[in-house]
């Protein structure tokens, strides 16, 4: 969640004091998350409060083990200017309101300067992250993320000096966005929908909906530049066949402009993904719950930039199909 405007509230001082309290309260809100949504799904294994440089290392080695997987290796060096490059001061905040947890072992990571400077934040970041765990537990299979999926597409497309298989690759990967930015709307509906039912001072949902209402209407437009950037992929796939050699090198440097264009708005969509999902996914949750939720995601995902401008539309899409209405 970005940005909450409650509030700062008291948190223990005392670390050990500080991590029994957050442990506590989320294990409260999993109960309550259970009861609402029928999705029983496990608490995280521990909680650990870390310092920032202990988070950029841990998020560096997820995404590193990630690549691995999947055939991708760097050297030492270029993982240590990776790392750098995380550090650099533009992220810094966001780093710093940051929690996160490691599916492999289950464990909730918290920025320590989250406890200090941000408290207000500790409890709805936190229950996001929950959310998370939730949704990942009912999904059929994990989501691909976007900048992956683009990174695995550019490689086989140069290694086969296969274009067109670019710019296929390309549309299913900006599809990918669409679909991860709902998800992330997703959990903040789930986690939202959860605390407007505990009822404390600390984990009011009136505010933090607000700020992302007032966020969605300021960011929306970043979507329809998507939406332009499918009709490049269109336009200059029609002119793969042509023969002549200068058409040929035009399109080489084209084809570097609009990966890097197109990686650049993902990660700029990334980093909106819960102002510009929230609004849609919340009518979703709130009409068919959370099996509509993950029909949506699976089956019927929102690709299109009208749907998360006037959720209606989707939700009349959705009234057509029979699966939504059994």
């Amino acid at each position: 969640m970005k940005k909450p405007t409650a509030k700062k509230k008291k948190v223990p001082k005392n670390p050990e004091e500080t991590k029994e309290w957050i442990n506590r309260t989320l294990k409260r809100i999993h109960r309550k998350m259970i009861k609402l949504f029928g999705v029983d799904f496990t608490y995280f294994s521990d909680i650990k409060i870390i310092k920032q440089s202990e988070i950029l290392t841990q998020l560096t080695e997820l995404i590193r083990n990630d690549l691995k997987r999947n055939g991708v290796v760097y050297s030492d060096i270029q993982w240590k200017q990776i790392r750098e490059s995380l550090s650099k001061n533009q992220v810094t905040g966001f780093f710093e309101n940051l929690a996160f947890y490691n599916p492999k072992d289950e464990v909730l990571y918290i920025n320590e300067k989250m406890m200090t400077n941000h408290p207000e934040k500790i409890i709805p970041v936190c229950t996001h992250e929950l959310s998370e765990k939730l949704l990942s537990t009912y999904l059929s299979s994990p989501l691909r993320t976007p900048t992956r999926t683009l990174f695995e597409a550019y490689v086989e497309a140069k290694m086969t000096e296969n274009t067109r298989k670019l710019y296929e690759l390309l549309n299913t990967h900006t599809d990918i966005i669409f679909k991860s930015v709902f998800k992330e709307g997703v959990c903040e509906a789930i986690a939202l929908q959860t605390l407007r039912h505990i009822d404390s001072e600390m984990m009011k949902a009136a505010p933090l909906e607000k700020e992302l209402q007032i966020g969605h209407s300021k960011c929306i437009d970043v979507l329809f530049d998507l939406d332009n950037a499918k009709r490049n992929i269109e336009r200059i796939e029609k002119t793969q066949a042509r023969p002549n050699e200068k058409r040929r090198r035009i399109q080489a440097i084209d084809e570097e402009k609009l990966v890097k264009e197109t990686l650049r708005s993902s990660q700029i969509i990334k980093g909106l993904s819960y102002y510009l999902g929230y609004p849609l996914a919340k009518a979703v949750v709130e009409k068919y719950g959370i099996r509509g939720a993950k029909l949506a995601l699976e089956k019927y995902p929102p690709l299109k930039t009208q749907y998360f401008a006037n959720p209606q539309a989707y939700l009349t899409r959705l009234e057509k199909l029979t699966t939504f209405n059994k």
